[in-house]
């Protein structure tokens, strides 16, 4: 149950039905292993009929009786009125997990990957809550194997300790336990900058989260490895600097303030409500990687302990370039949220809207309007940034990768390539810059692709600037969405699928890893899946970059749904990338006029093009996926 749930007997794989492991969930995670049917029923089925729930139950366990064959033990002992699991016979690993006295043993680290029921959607609101509590209980019992191996550590090698440690921080980034190991193993690897890394993102954790400072222990450490310096005695006070902005890059990033919401200090209710919808906004915005983003707690910090500095000059740290103002106002039923985007040096309101919020649907109603205020407000102040370049002599690092991600939505090759040239430049401005490393490994991966290349020179340059933002930003999930993108390309399916999980685990609004996310997924078989993702991505970004109608196409083509095929990559036909693919649907719709029409744009574009080239560079885990494609290429016309 932890990680994509499944069932073996003997070595064999049994197929059950997807929520015949949401019932065993609930079962091994109860009391006794046991619940009643009636609850049971409430939980799992969302009819309004207690019959209608009735008879669904029924039919699982008929289901699942029929999915064990007669030589196994049952699954489940079943009276009129309760269910049991027969953990007698069966083991699960949960509660292995749970049971078991750290730490554990080699051959069990398995056990400390997966969630529970990873990719189950819970069918009702009580069956959420329930799953939610489950997975925080699986990561406090893996946490407490995880601190306990590090603590360990010594018998261990020191790929060991990095995967370890790396595992429990990346869970909680505040864990000194963990903190320590690490900066001890990349420091004897002879990486004092990974290290450093790993100090100072525990410590702004712990300021940001907690108020506090690391404890002596790991501060003594990070002296001694060389990692910090002690601090001098300080001379006087100083006006108060966020952790978030004490170590600021020269990257040029554009500095975000949310002010704090004071005219609704006087309705306690608008209030709790503004600060929600400010925090989300916050989250969307911190999640973008372009922006020094200081949250409204920390802004009101500020402007409190600036009050005693009237007459002294605002220190560089405090500086911003934007302002956003994100409030609640009215009354019942008639409540909006108001965002108001501002120039700092110029008061120039930039952007502004005023839209109502649904009282009924709150949470709803905060996620669509958190995220439509985010992405507004990125889009509204990277066209800003470029339209200030011009006025620059010498531009930031991040006004050369806005021109970059500008071009690079194209999937021609000369767009790509004078997004490769921005791109460079802007590293070489800033080395260590993520984003513009990631940009770097996109269009080099695309390049490859659109190419339909044989070598692997390029994919691999790409792999080198993925890993390059990743080292750069580990919480950057644009990186780990490149990692996932070459992985694929590369044939590692699972490697691939689980960069892309972690990329949308970072960013769960980023449209992009959305629609690369769903790629993944065609190519691994699970095209439903992939559907279902690509059209999220399209309602988050509903005037997307070329390739989301070139995947989408691809997906539908898979599922032989040609003419909505057709339909899709129609909105992109002028592009060269996207001839072999329409080339093929129209073929297989019966399409020959157009199909050989596309061929021949194929093969004017690139014409050292054969169809068994696409074995290359087409990545699909199920080789009659595959066969499809070529089958109408060579419908069209190609060879």
């Amino acid at each position: 149950m932890l990680g994509k749930p499944s069932l073996f007997a003997n070595g064999r794989e049994l197929l059950l039905p997807e929520k015949a492991y949401a019932l065993l969930a609930l079962l091994v995670t109860s009391p006794h292993l046991s619940m009643d049917r009636e609850t049971l029923r409430d939980v799992l089925w969302d009819a309004d009929a207690a019959k209608q729930r009735a008879g669904s139950l029924r039919q699982l366990l008929a289901r699942i009786e029929r999915s064990v064959p007669s030589e196994f033990p049952r699954l489940l002992d079943a009276t009129n009125t309760d269910l049991t699991f027969n953990a007698g016979h069966w083991q699960v690993d949960v509660l292995i997990l749970r049971d078991t006295l750290p730490p554990l043993e080699r051959e069990s680290w398995d056990l400390l990957d997966g969630d529970l029921l990873e990719g189950f959607r819970a069918p009702t609101i009580e069956a959420d809550e329930r799953l939610a509590l489950e997975r925080r209980r699986a990561v406090e019992w893996r946490d407490t194997h995880l601190t306990r191996l590090v603590e360990d550590a010594g018998s261990l090698a020191s790929r060991d300790v990095l995967l370890l440690a790396g595992r429990l921080i990346d869970n909680d980034p505040s864990n000194e336990v963990a903190c320590r190991a690490l900066m001890r193993a990349h420091t004897s690897a002879g990486d004092a900058a990974a290290a450093r890394q790993v100090y100072l993102r525990c410590r702004n954790e712990l300021k940001t989260e907690f108020g506090a400072e690391p404890e002596p222990a790991t501060q003594s450490l990070a002296y001694e490895l060389g990692i910090i310096t002690p601090p001098a005695p300080a001379a006087k006070a100083s006006v108060f600097v966020p952790p978030e902005l004490a170590n600021a890059d020269l990257v040029g990033e554009p500095r975000v303030l949310i002010l704090p919401p004071e005219t609704m200090l006087s309705d306690p209710l608008l209030q709790r409500i503004g600060r929600a919808l400010l925090e989300e906004v916050t989250i969307g915005l911190s999640q973008q990687r372009g922006f020094k983003v200081i949250a409204a707690h920390t802004s009101v910090e500020i402007l409190n302990r600036s009050v005693a500095e009237v007459n002294q000059p605002t220190p560089p740290e405090l500086r911003f370039d934007y302002t956003v103002y994100v409030t609640i106002h009215g009354r019942e039923d008639d409540i909006y949220a108001t965002c108001r985007l501002t120039k700092t040096s110029t008061a120039e309101v930039l952007w502004a809207i005023d839209l109502p919020l649904a009282m009924q649907k709150v949470t709803h109603s905060f996620g669509l309007l958190a995220r439509r205020i985010v992405l507004t407000l990125v889009d509204t102040i990277e066209r800003r940034e470029l339209s200030d370049m011009a006025e620059e002599v010498s531009p930031s690092a991040y006004r050369l990768y806005l021109e970059g991600k500008r071009l690079v939505s194209k999937t021609d090759l000369q767009h790509l390539r004078q997004a490769r040239k921005w791109f460079k430049s802007a590293l070489a401005k800033h080395d260590s810059f993520s984003s513009a490393h990631a940009g770097m490994a996109r269009v080099l991966g695309m390049e490859w692709l659109v190419r339909g290349m044989r070598e692997t020179e390029l994919l691999e340059e790409a792999e080198r600037s993925a890993w390059h933002a990743r080292d750069a930003d580990p919480n950057s999930g644009r990186a780990m969405r490149e990692l996932g993108f070459v992985a694929l390309y590369r044939r590692r399916f699972a490697e691939s699928l689980d960069f892309f999980a972690e990329a949308q685990m970072l960013s769960p609004n980023d449209a992009d890893i959305l629609a690369d996310h769903a790629d993944a997924l065609v190519h691994d078989g699970q095209s439903d899946r992939a559907l279902e993702l690509s059209l999220a991505a399209l309602k988050l970004n509903p005037l997307p970059p070329d390739y989301y109608y070139w995947n989408l196409g691809g997906i539908y083509f898979v599922q032989e749904n040609y003419a909505k095929a057709i339909e899709v990559l129609d909105r992109v036909k002028a592009r060269p990338a996207t001839a072999r693919l329409l080339a093929a649907a129209h073929a297989k719709n019966g399409n020959a006029k157009a199909a050989a029409h596309y061929a021949s744009i194929v093969l004017e574009n690139f014409p050292d093009f054969r169809t068994d080239d696409v074995w290359r560079f087409v990545p699909d885990r199920n080789p009659d996926d595959t066969r499809q494609l070529i089958d109408g290429l060579r419908l069209a016309g190609l060879s």
